[in-house]
């Protein structure tokens, strides 16, 4: 609580200085992580397990 002469006490000082780590932690995990996973392909990957046929037996022309 702020007091009349305008000082905050250091425990509320320490407490703030936490919330402002913290946020600042939750801020940079969230622009970071997902860098660390791999992209997610909305269920298609269960879906697409080999390639569709005749692929395989495509050749180029000429």
């Amino acid at each position: 609580m702020h007091r009349a002469d305008g000082v905050f006490t250091p425990r509320e000082r320490r407490t703030a200085l936490l919330a402002l780590l913290g946020a600042a932690l939750i801020t940079l995990l969230g622009f970071t992580a997902p860098h660390w996973m791999r992209p997610s392909l909305g269920g298609m990957d269960s879906y697409q397990s080999e390639a569709p046929p005749g692929v395989m037996d495509a050749r180029p022309a000429g």
